[in-house]
């Protein structure tokens, strides 16, 4: 199996060089696109300049300069999608936009960031984790979106917000960091049991992901720790502990062996992801 490109692991979200040839190339032919972008007065050229720069984009775009971005290949827009003057997209990972999505002047959708450990940032070696913005979203004037965030469908964000966690639909943010501060409410006929339900499962799914996310990030760390003390890998008693303790932690006994199990496939997947990114 070959070993994959700095592009590929950037993509990803994993550390990689920006210094790499290949990605040097594609930001320079980039920044030629800016250009054309950025002077082009007629909006049916600007918007056939953007569909050839952007992954993808709809027929309905509109954006207005100046525009900048990364790479412009890992940006999807959706129909209707409007972007106000000045506005920064730096997509080293995927930044996707779904349909009728309006941003303000001088909003920021930020995928890149770096390694908190000053040895490793000063190497080089930079990451990141996509975006993912939801269908008829509103980002206000001089809003920053930081990396790996997703905002459901139907979200406004207040003007000079700082968003720092992942939002769920129908919800009005903001703030630094921002915070929901108003429910957008339903058409009372939509509201059924079943959506009522739905919409506690969706809940529910934005805070397991957010956890799970920040659990990941420290057996990660545990991961590197341990290989650099030159320690097991698997630590079988660990294993059973933490069984145990998910164990006690549950209630209902219904519901005891499927969250056990799904406790085990969690583990195992994640396990996979700390030797992928160790390299073994």
């Amino acid at each position: 199996m070959s070993e994959r490109t700095e592009k590929e692991k950037m993509i990803a979200g994993e550390l990689y060089f920006s210094a790499d040839p290949e990605l040097a190339a594609d930001r320079k032919a980039a920044r030629k696109q800016q250009l054309l972008i950025n002077r082009e007065d007629d909006p049916a050229l600007r918007r056939q300049l953007v569909k050839e720069t952007f992954g993808h984009a709809e027929n309905h775009v509109h954006i207005e300069p100046t525009l900048r971005f990364d790479y412009g290949y890992n940006i999807s827009v959706g129909e209707n999608f409007y972007a106000n003057y000045d506005c920064v997209l730096l997509d080293i990972c995927p930044i996707s936009i779904g349909d009728d999505c309006m941003l303000a002047p001088n909003v920021k959708l930020y995928t890149a960031s770096h390694p908190l450990h000053p040895v490793k940032r000063k190497s080089g070696l930079e990451d990141g984790s996509p975006i993912t913005i939801g269908n008829d979203v509103w980002i206000g004037g001089g809003s920053v979106i930081i990396p790996g965030v997703t905002l459901g469908n139907n979200v406004v964000v207040g003007a000079g917000s700082v968003v720092t966690k992942s939002f769920p639909d129908n919800v009005v943010i903001a703030g630094n960091p921002a915070t929901v501060i108003k429910t957008i409410e339903l058409d009372p006929q939509e509201v059924t049991p079943l959506k009522q339900q739905q919409d506690i499962i969706d809940e529910l799914d934005w805070q397991i992901a957010g956890l799970l996310e920040k659990r990941m990030a420290a057996t990660t760390n545990i991961a590197q720790i341990k290989t650099n003390n030159n320690e097991d890998f698997f630590d079988t008693k660990r294993y059973e502990e933490i069984l145990a303790q998910v164990r006690k932690a549950v209630t209902n006994t219904v519901y005891e062996e499927a969250i056990i199990e799904t406790f085990k496939d969690m583990m195992a997947h994640v396990q996979r992801m700390q030797k992928n990114q160790l390299g073994e």
